[in-house]
């Protein structure tokens, strides 16, 4: 199985620029995971350091929305699929989980490395601790320009003040 998570960990964005031998130091703190269609793997705002890699399958990423009626409800922000990680936010911020994270293809495979191991690897393995952290930079960038561009597709200006759309 290593070949294949050397594979899958190859395309993640976070891991790119890294070397094959690189790349086996990290699919040795993989531990994998089976999740059916609709299992929750974490919730929003609960604990946890684990960063995620689907290895197959696909997972929705969920958060609670409240709709104009007032009801609050889970809203897909984004699916997660074979080579895509998810799960750094908390990984790296602590803190809680910022989404619900729900497997959304039976099966869906999931490799999962723990936190403070990773962490250790990058400070042991400092050519190694640099280029994720790059990458996660890069990727952090990303998801706030994006969160960004879809907050201002919300709001506007009304008399030098920030107002919803109706």
């Amino acid at each position: 199985m290593n070949s294949s998570v050397i594979a899958v960990l190859r395309r993640v964005d976070i891991f790119a620029g890294l070397s094959d031998l690189e790349l086996s130091q990290i699919a040795q703190l993989c531990k994998v995971a089976k999740a059916k269609k609709g299992q929750i793997i974490f919730r929003e705002d609960s604990d946890g350091d684990d960063l995620y890699v689907v290895h197959d399958g696909a997972v929705e990423i969920q958060v609670q929305t409240r709709g104009s009626d007032g009801q609050s409800r889970l809203s897909t922000i984004n699916t997660a699929y074979e080579g895509q990680a998810f799960g750094e936010i908390a990984m790296l911020g602590g803190g809680s989980r910022s989404a619900t994270a729900v497997a959304s293809m039976n099966p869906t495979t999931l490799l999962v490395i723990n936190g403070p191991e990773l962490s250790a690897l990058c400070d042991t393995n400092t050519a190694i601790g640099y280029r994720i952290m790059r990458n996660f930079i890069n990727d952090m960038i990303y998801k706030l320009r994006s969160a960004s561009l879809l907050l201002r597709g919300h709001i506007k200006w009304q008399d030098n003040q920030l107002s919803q759309i109706e």
